[in-house]
């Protein structure tokens, strides 16, 4: 599913999900309402999926 293409304790990191490079940046204060999208939006890719 996901490849981790680097690892580093940089705030960012770049992984493959289904051919596509994707770029993911972190803080280091907690977002709770991003936090909160990304979960509900892999729930509703999950139950779309039909698995």
């Amino acid at each position: 599913m996901a490849e981790i293409v680097s690892r580093s304790v940089k705030p960012n990191m770049m992984i493959t999900i289904h051919g596509h490079e994707v770029a993911l940046f972190f803080s280091r204060e907690p977002n709770t309402q991003v936090a909160l999208q990304v979960k509900q939006a892999l729930l509703g890719t999950y139950l779309a999926a039909g698995k």
